[in-house]
């Protein structure tokens, strides 16, 4: 049992009233400003008569609890704790709060007076002063809002008369609204004058814009005829026509594309070009009815690649176009037949799953990682039973095979059928290697019997010159469980 030590004590009184020098006591009272509980106290000062000259406050419960607190909080009855910037997050001083950029009054509609002394100025330091309510007495601060409302208003005016601002520009972020509207086309301004202008002609129905002095006509993508294009015919035209250009008039005009073909590989001319159609290797083509059909040969030669539903031939590659999937499959009726490959398999995936019952290999030696240049490469290998994740694998780090799960053998340890190093019984070894390697300390003797099979400790009896094995008297020393303990120390109470 350890040994306890006990402080000079009290749960009814704060400080105590005499303590020698150096000695120490403890009000565990509940503390309070005045009472003096919850606190440790010292004797301190010249000694007289085994008191000392003073009793001095060092500590305890009543203090700590007031640096108990995050830091950077600030916490009520408790001490100021700044955190790691030297912040705090709040901070009252008497009717004023202060709490990141904001100072603000506690008391009721108090204000707050910021007062310079003598001829000193409230300098903001270039920066502004923003969110000025409206002034209602002469000496209010005034904000930008009032002052430029009070310049000039016309809000909720209606003018009379014409507006002429001169060559001056009007600008909004709000909408314009205004009619524009000319009876006829002889009615428009200046197009020289009035660049850029948009207009509407009710006579003409059109919208228009003025640029480089003429009036251009717009055309709606509703309701627009192609009349109203000057550079497009609208001269007959007919069902299954297109717009051509004519060179000779400038002009884009109704036409035909193509002309009938009516032999199975022939060539027809257009209004602009020439269209073949005409067969090829391993292909027909076909036109009856002004259809063209073209299908191909049943026996494909001299083909660079052939595609089939998801599969592609090219070249000596079989593959699959769907990026999923691919089976071969010798006989479709269930999971039955063979498949038998003439020559070397080379497997360059990542992953071989074999779904079948028995896998049968004829070859005397199987090597994993055959590609591996050295026992780092190897690093890994062995063999992994799935379900029970029980897996043999090579470690490079210390060039050794890891099991991950128990070793059952057939026999003991020692038997012929247990496990056997260099050609020595595993328990044999372990025994043998256990005796050699033991070595008795002061006051221990070992005893190693090879026949027995047997390892014997024994202590020596403790003497004056020989450490040994010894009792002690309990009336002096406290021995639990093998640990020695001295009698409690105790200061007392007071």
């Amino acid at each position: 049992m350890a040994s306890v030590i006990k402080t000079k004590r009290s749960a009814s009184t704060g400080a105590p009233t005499a303590l020698a020098q150096g000695e120490m006591a403890y009000s565990f009272l509940s503390g309070t400003q005045s009472n003096g509980g919850d606190r440790l106290y010292v004797g301190t000062g010249t000694e007289t008569g085994g008191e000392a000259a003073n009793i001095d406050v060092i500590g305890g419960k009543y203090f700590a609890n007031m640096l108990d607190h995050v830091t950077g909080t600030l916490t009520a009855s408790s001490a100021l704790l700044v955190d790691a910037n030297s912040k705090i997050d709040n901070f009252n001083v008497d009717n004023l709060n202060f709490n990141g950029n904001s100072i603000t009054s506690t008391n009721t509609n108090g204000d707050i007076i910021i007062s310079p002394n003598g001829s000193g100025d409230v300098d903001v330091a270039t920066s502004k002063i923003i969110g000025v309510s409206s002034p209602t007495a002469n000496t209010d601060a005034a904000n930008k809002l009032y002052v430029d409302s009070s310049a000039v208003s016309i809000t909720g005016d209606t003018m009379t008369g014409a507006l002429n601002m001169g060559s001056n520009n009007i600008t909004t972020t709000g909408k314009v609204l205004f009619a524009n509207v000319y009876s006829n086309e002889g009615d428009l301004p200046s197009a020289s004058t009035y660049h850029g202008m948009f207009a509407h002609v009710h006579a003409t129905g059109l919208a228009y814009f003025a640029h480089a002095g003429v009036w251009h006509k717009l055309i709606d993508r509703t309701s627009g005829v192609i009349a109203n294009l000057s550079n497009v015919s609208d001269s007959a035209f007919a069902d299954n026509q297109t717009l051509i250009f004519d060179a000779a008039q400038s002009k884009f005009r109704p036409g035909s594309l193509f002309q009938v073909i009516s032999a199975d590989a022939g060539t027809a001319d257009s209004v602009v070009g020439t269209l073949n159609f005409a067969g090829g290797t391993g292909l027909n083509t076909l036109v009856s009815d002004n259809r063209i059909t073209i299908h191909v040969d049943s026996n494909l030669s001299g083909l660079s690649r052939l595609d089939v539903d998801n599969l592609r031939l090219d070249g000596n590659t079989l593959s699959s176009t769907s990026g999923a999937e691919m089976f071969i499959d010798p006989n479709p009726a269930g999971d039955s037949g063979d498949l038998i490959i003439q020559g070397n398999l080379t497997v360059r995936g990542t992953t071989t799953t074999i779904n079948s019952a028995t896998v049968s290999i004829n070859d005397l030696n199987l090597v994993l990682a055959d590609s591996a240049g050295n026992a780092a490469a190897a690093d890994g290998a062995g063999i992994t039973v799935n379900g029970a994740s029980a897996t043999l694998t090579y470690g490079a780090s210390n060039d050794r095979w890891a099991f991950n799960k128990g070793l059952n053998l057939p026999d003991s340890a020692t038997g012929t059928n247990g496990l056997f190093l260099n050609g020595v019984s595993i328990g044999e070894t372990i025994e043998d290697k256990v005796g050699s390697l033991a070595t008795a300390g002061e006051g221990i003797d070992i005893t190693y019997n090879d026949g027995a099979g047997t390892l014997t400790f024994a202590g020596e009896q403790s003497t004056k010159n020989n450490l040994g094995i010894a009792s002690f008297d309990s009336a002096h020393f406290g021995i639990s469980s093998g640990h020695i303990s001295l009698p409690t120390v105790d200061g007392g109470t007071y």
